[in-house]
């Protein structure tokens, strides 16, 4: 499932970002080129570039060093209402539901607000090849990881794979947070622009981001996946993409941090702290968090009225002085 986030094979995150349709035939931009540093640049390669296929090979090598702000992640760590997962018949599909407000992404490369719509997986018949993109010339399992232990990030999703095994059937899982099902970073990824195709034959311009960080599935959990059947009843093995020709397309190496060795990141021994943040609606409505939330509202709140009682009585004492 790459996000999608070495063992000895993997599959890492990718973070597809729609933006309106491409159209049929390539128009001329005549624009002035944006000044190189700013969002606007990055921008204007949608225009100029989103009509090449994709998925593509990435790597540290032959992208383009470049800063953009820090990626926000808001309310990844919010319990939803339910969340359900459906074979379709060629791919797993999650989705969720929040009562009030849905998680979502600002800053980084982008312009405005992009919420979290839903989650799907790639995989395929072996552990030499499924993941949509490549890195360093690596093919992985899934656009995932594969590892010796089960990750349990991954395992709260394939719980619920034996009730699904036919094509076309749902059921709901959880709930879970999104934070504990998708990795989340503000650094050190990979971002280029090109086409979807959709299976109704629609393009789509897509912000493609390819994280460095990764997580890993055991062996067991990628045969979870192709014991899923697809819409002819039989095991779907594999859904994902030849991979495409990068031709002269910019691919950005945005906020490098890390070592440069190698262009995926290892994987952390010890599980990394949340680094999702409560949306402005939720610190001014705390009444819209669902119970599973709530625990460490009253204390924060505690504490910054505490602040402001000593603030307000050393403003009293100093004007008693």
């Amino acid at each position: 499932m790459q996000t999608s986030h070495k063992i000895s094979n993997q599959w890492y995150p990718k973070l597809p970002i729609p933006e309106p349709e491409v159209p049929n035939v390539l128009e001329e931009y005549e624009e002035k080129v944006p000044p190189i540093g700013t969002l606007d640049y990055i921008y204007y390669f949608s225009k100029v570039e989103g009509h090449l296929p994709t998925p593509i090979e990435v790597s540290i090598t032959g992208s383009i060093p470049y800063k953009c702000p820090e990626l926000k992640w808001y309310n990844f760590d919010i319990y939803p209402h339910k969340i359900k997962i459906t074979n379709t018949g060629y791919t797993v599909l999650l989705g969720a539901k929040w009562r009030t407000e849905r998680p979502y992404l600002e800053g980084g490369p982008l312009l405005e607000k992009h919420v979290l719509s839903q989650i799907h997986f790639h995989w395929g018949p072996n552990f030499m090849k499924g993941s949509e993109h490549s890195v360093d010339k690596r093919l992985h399992p899934g656009e995932m990881q594969y590892g010796v232990k089960a990750d349990e990030r991954l395992e709260c999703v394939i719980e619920g794979f034996p009730r699904i095994i036919e094509a076309k059937t749902n059921t709901r899982i959880g709930p879970y947070p999104m934070s504990r099902i998708m990795p989340m970073f503000y650094e050190d990824y990979f971002l280029y622009w090109g086409t979807l195709t959709t299976v109704k034959g629609e393009n789509h311009v897509i912000r493609w981001i390819v994280p460095r960080v990764i997580l890993y599935a055991s062996t067991e959990q990628m045969e979870q996946f192709r014991k899923l059947w697809d819409p002819w009843d039989n095991p779907n093995m594999g859904n994902f993409r030849p991979l495409q020709d990068v031709a002269d397309r910019h691919v950005f190496f945005i906020n490098a941090h890390w070592n440069q060795y190698n262009s995926l990141l290892p994987i952390p021994r010890l599980p990394e702290k949340s680094i999702s943040v409560l949306s402005p609606a939720y610190q001014a409505n705390p009444w819209m968090l669902p119970p599973q939330n709530r625990v460490s509202i009253p204390n924060e709140a505690a504490e910054n009225n505490k602040d402001n009682n000593n603030n307000k009585e050393n403003k009293e004492n100093k004007g008693n002085k």
